[in-house]
């Protein structure tokens, strides 16, 4: 009988699942999702201070 443990089973049989599972999904975001993603980025700032470190600010 071949030494091979119930949780390398477990492990090997959940990863075959899900790289079947990947491979099925072709999911795109939608463009108002994109947008609002680079909208909120081109309004996101970081500055490093040099008394309180790093500030991070939402321009509007």
């Amino acid at each position: 009988m071949i030494d091979y443990s119930t949780l390398f089973y477990f492990v090997n049989n959940n990863q075959r699942k899900v790289e079947k599972e990947t491979a099925e999904m072709d999911y795109e975001p939608s463009e108002r999702s994109v947008q609002n993603i680079l909208d909120f980025a081109r309004c996101y700032e970081a500055l490093e201070t040099e008394e309180t470190g790093y500030v991070e600010m939402i321009l509007n």
